[in-house]
């Protein structure tokens, strides 16, 4: 007999652990249209457990559907919402008070009296807590984390728990191709013929140039770009940006060679 109970309390109990809620965590934001909403108290009435939402009104409250939640402050009107299924799938849910439209009640002082000395007075004055807040444990094993957008997926780690499964290949390839790519891949350097080297010659250099500075003058400038044309100018690439003050500098040296020419 004593046997058969022990299954039967099993049995209920195993059912009733699997119907058990799981509880949730609820995000939100207090708001109010006319003053900023900070350091309101926030109390699951449902669970019987308190936050404090932070400066900009937020707070993260453990909570399942159908829970009241009351939101009070000294400045505002008391607010109770009943949570939704809905509430959960929101990033941040915001949830809107009054301000108190009634002025407060005169506030007495008592019953110390100050004697204007701060130290004096205030070792003379116990301060108490206005509550004290006794949170019950949590269960982490049924909390369910909501309202998260999905992460992106990183290229070499995979999205599962295994971190150990790096994608080494991948990684290495991605580095390499940082880094310039594979050694093996040979870079195409353009090469420039006789016609092509006399039209960027003459965009590239003025008149003035060649006759102030490489004391070239007109009548000599076509003989002596002809002249200065050799795979010289392709095998140091000179007509590459970088290598500008190269090309100025092979451009004075091909000068000299040329005016000492017997012409």
């Amino acid at each position: 007999m004593k046997r058969k109970l022990l299954i039967v309390f099993f049995l209920f109990s195993l059912v009733s652990f699997s119907q058990k809620e799981r509880v949730k965590i609820l995000r939100a934001l207090v708001v109010s249209d006319s003053i900023p909403v900070e350091r309101v108290t926030v109390t699951n009435i449902t669970s019987e457990t308190v936050v404090i939402t932070d400066d900009l009104g937020q707070f993260t409250i453990f909570a399942k559907e159908d829970d009241v939640i009351m939101i009070t402050g000294v400045a505002f009107e008391t607010k109770q919402i009943v949570v939704k299924s809905s509430d959960f799938e929101e990033m941040i849910l915001k949830i809107h008070i009054s301000e108190k439209v009634n002025q407060l009640d005169e506030v007495k002082i008592g019953p110390y009296k100050l004697s204007g000395d701060l130290v004096y007075d205030a070792k003379r004055i116990k301060v108490k807590p206005a509550f004290k807040v006794e949170l019950p444990p949590i269960d982490w094993s049924n909390v369910e984390i909501t309202g998260v957008k999905p992460r992106v997926d990183n290229m070499f780690i995979p999205t599962s728990s295994n971190v150990a499964s790096v994608d080494l290949i991948k990684v290495g390839k991605a580095i390499a191709d940082l880094f310039g790519g594979s050694s093996k891949k040979k870079i195409e350097v353009h090469k420039v013929d006789l016609e092509e080297f006399q039209i960027e010659i003459k965009k590239r250099f003025s008149d003035d140039f060649f006759e102030k500075t490489l004391k070239i003058t007109k009548t000599d400038k076509q003989q002596f770009i002809d002249f200065c044309f050799s795979e010289e100018v392709n095998e140091k690439q000179l007509f590459e940006i970088s290598n500008s003050l190269s090309l100025l500098d092979f451009m004075i040296a091909k000068s000299e060679a040329f005016r000492k020419i017997e012409r």
